[in-house]
């Protein structure tokens, strides 16, 4: 499966084939419905090779006048079929087979902000938990806004599963809206803002954080001050600093929340957590250039696994989502046919730098 790194974009056959005509009996009595029953003749010729890449399909008119249904009954069908890829539609020229492999149930649009070490970990997961079933189109909107919406506009009508980690940026649930709201799902971010009207899967970022820490009570009071270093306080960065504090106040201990960690007067003793590896090269060269010793005359705890980390000054710890977990949280929802809202779970790797 491909993995797309830009705008969203339809490409059809340059050259199309003489229109197909499909005959069908219809099943008045049948429980399956009769959009259903197009669905299945389509695929039928199509893997039985009747039905070729770039084949015109019958029009909605000739459906209509050939066996009395409504267009509404014959678009269901059509529209069921793009949202999976396996046909395509271009504007007063109709509609024409894209994929004569019709086996898998999923065309699935991912939306991240960025491509990390591990957001792939999570694409892997997810990709991998649908196998044959599923075919992903990943895109990247950077937290640009017109990116965001440029991805959105362009998707609209053409997956079954809409898989979303929001901009952080006004506007952005107001372009998810376009989407059939039941076929969208909510990623790692946006807990708060989307919970009452999208199933998701994500971090609770001001719960994690206040959690682990409580949770390794004993090795935080080694330190006389904690330190958390995060660049800006918007969407859930906030959340993370509202965990931080809650976390210090209730100890009690001495704490700072700060966004420029070059300026900042180091103290023996403080213990600090990162959400930047930007910050986290800084401190990791300040502790060498000083011979200070991690783990005991400075504690160092960073957001976010990655296999550097666990060699980098004989081992950085780390707090972070489980994001192959999340991953298969996810593709496991969508399979499963699932409306469910999960909190991800939150781990820690301890290393010699706490």
């Amino acid at each position: 499966m491909d993995l797309y790194i830009c705008y969203y974009c339809i490409v059809l056959p340059r050259g199309y084939a003489m229109r197909k005509y499909i005959e069908i009996q219809f099943e008045d009595n049948s429980i399956t419905p009769k959009y259903r029953q197009i669905i299945g003749a389509i695929q039928l010729k199509i893997n039985a090779g009747e039905l070729k890449k770039g084949d015109q399909l019958p029009s909605l008119n000739h459906w209509c006048k050939q066996y009395g249904l409504s267009q509404d009954t014959v678009l269901m069908a059509y529209n069921d079929l793009k949202s999976k890829g396996i046909i395509a539609s271009q504007v007063g020229k109709g509609y024409f087979v894209q994929r004569e492999n019709s086996d898998y149930q999923h065309k699935i649009l991912l939306v991240f902000d960025r491509l990390t070490a591990y957001k792939e970990e999570l694409y892997d997961s997810f990709k991998d938990a649908f196998g044959k079933d599923g075919s992903e189109q990943i895109f990247f909107h950077h937290n640009n806004p017109k990116m965001f919406q440029t991805i959105i506009d362009g998707a609209v009508g053409e997956f079954s599963e809409y898989v979303i980690m929001p901009a952080d940026c006004p506007g952005a649930d107001k372009h998810i809206a376009k989407l059939p709201q039941n076929k969208v799902f909510i990623l790692d971010q946006g807990r708060k803002q989307y919970k009452n009207t999208y199933p998701y899967v994500c971090q609770d970022f001001e719960r994690d954080i206040y959690r682990i820490l409580k949770k390794n009570t004993l090795m935080v009071t080694k330190y006389k001050r904690m330190v958390l270093v995060i660049r800006h306080l918007k969407s859930h960065y906030k959340e993370i600093a509202i965990g931080f504090r809650d976390f210090c106040k209730q100890l009690p201990i001495d704490y700072e929340v700060v966004n420029e960690i070059k300026s900042f007067e180091i103290r023996p003793s403080d213990a600090f957590v990162v959400v930047d590896d930007r910050d986290l090269e800084f401190l990791v060269r300040y502790s060498i250039d000083n011979q200070i010793v991690l783990g005991s005359d400075l504690g160092i705890v960073s957001y976010n696994e990655t296999p550097l980390k666990g060699i980098v000054a004989s081992g950085i710890t780390t707090i972070s989502t489980d994001f192959s977990q999340m991953g298969k949280s996810m593709a496991a929802m969508i399979l499963n046919h699932q409306n469910l809202k999960i909190d991800n779970p939150f781990i820690i790797n301890i290393r010699k730098s706490f």
